[in-house]
């Protein structure tokens, strides 16, 4: 036993071996949802999504919190949305909203074939304007945030006027592949990492969040407990 705790952000534990120890253990998973992950590597847009793993997660948090009605903000192809929905009860809904027409056609085919259209709805448009018009079924119980991340301050901010009192949001490459904590000149040019500061900065508000966390997988995950 080591007589300094491992922080958790260190990485010392990460070794190929314990990475392919829980890659075994969850091996189905990763054929989950196997068109969807088909068509998104036609696509090339693989890499832009969750992995199994955080598929899995996302599925837990839905389930641990009873989730009945749920935004997802960033559908893609919507790979996400079906681990969101493996974790919903029957009769609870996850409104997906997407920007991008090709991808709401994609989303939409993966999760007719997987007889999903009950539990989800994916929404065409800017988020920002579909998040009024969702702001009139609030209050929600989840939220997932998973897309442009100049917007990621905005988008919390809806989050913490429309989920329920101990509703959760919890948001995708929280990390920023690194770039999160670039200082000086690299950090006053680049507005990603000036959002991704910002949201942040909102996470960790005690007067908006009541408990505030982050998961370090490979691209980070953020959560937040609305207060």
């Amino acid at each position: 036993m080591p007589k300094e705790k491992l922080n958790i952000f260190s990485g010392l534990c990460h070794t190929p071996e314990l990475a392919a120890y829980f890659a075994a253990l969850t091996a189905a998973d990763e054929g989950y949802a196997s068109h969807v992950l088909e068509a998104m590597a036609k696509a090339g847009l693989l890499a832009s999504s969750v992995s199994a793993m955080e598929g899995r997660l996302l599925e837990s948090l839905v389930r641990l919190s009873g989730v009945r009605k749920a935004v997802e903000i960033g559908s893609l192809y919507g790979y996400s949305a079906h681990w969101i929905a493996r974790g919903l009860p029957e009769a609870a809904r996850l409104y997906s909203l997407e920007k991008d027409p090709s991808c709401v056609n994609a989303a939409k085919d993966g999760i007719e074939a997987s007889c999903l259209t009950r539990k989800v709805t994916v929404i065409e448009g800017p988020a920002l304007e579909s998040l009024k018009t969702l702001a009139k079924l609030a209050p929600f119980d989840f939220c997932f945030i998973d897309a442009d991340i100049e917007n990621y301050p905005a988008y919390l901010r809806w989050a913490s006027a429309n989920l329920k009192p101990g509703g959760l949001v919890v948001a995708g490459g929280a990390f920023l592949q690194g770039k999160v904590c670039c200082e000086g000149g690299d950090f006053a040019g680049n507005a990603a990492a000036r959002s991704m500061r910002e949201f942040f900065h909102v996470l960790f508000d005690s007067d908006r969040f009541a408990s505030s966390s982050v998961i370090p997988t490979g691209e980070g995950l953020a959560l937040g407990i609305k207060k």
